[in-house]
């Protein structure tokens, strides 16, 4: 969604970086159009359950930020449920290609709620071997 919106030149209102004008102001309705579009795309793409819990939103900045704060986290329990996924996850009679995209897709959602560590400083002081092994075996 984020790329989305940044080809659409609107990631400003998730961002914060576009900010609401006042009521009085000559861009106020305008910006009141593109926030409810936005909101519309957002909305469009969700699960009917999420989507009721932002409903009474008011801007599409509140329901980002709704939804990083739940979702932008590293999350344990979602990584149980996606090992279990990984593991009850079978070929059955799909073909190999299409067994693989579902694997794929398994790997990197867990890929996406735990990335891999990078180093945060100029010379490896910051002990990123013993955080890799760390992520590793988490």
């Amino acid at each position: 969604m984020e790329n989305f919106l940044f080809a659409k030149n609107k990631i400003g209102f998730i961002d914060g970086t576009i900010d609401k004008p006042e009521e009085k102001s000559q861009n106020y309705m305008m910006w009141m159009r593109y926030d409810a579009m936005i909101k519309g795309w957002l909305t469009t793409v969700m699960k009917k359950v999420i989507r009721l819990s932002v409903k009474h939103a008011n801007t599409t900045k509140e329901i980002w930020t709704d939804l990083d704060e739940r979702f932008g986290k590293e999350s344990t329990p979602r990584a149980c449920e996606l090992k279990q996924s990984l593991t009850i996850t079978r070929q059955d009679r799909a073909s190999v290609s299409a067994y693989y995209t579902k694997l794929r897709g398994i790997w990197d959602e867990i890929q996406s709620v735990f990335p891999i560590p990078r180093c945060t400083c100029s010379n490896y002081t910051c002990d990123i071997g013993k955080i890799l092994n760390e992520a590793k075996e988490n």
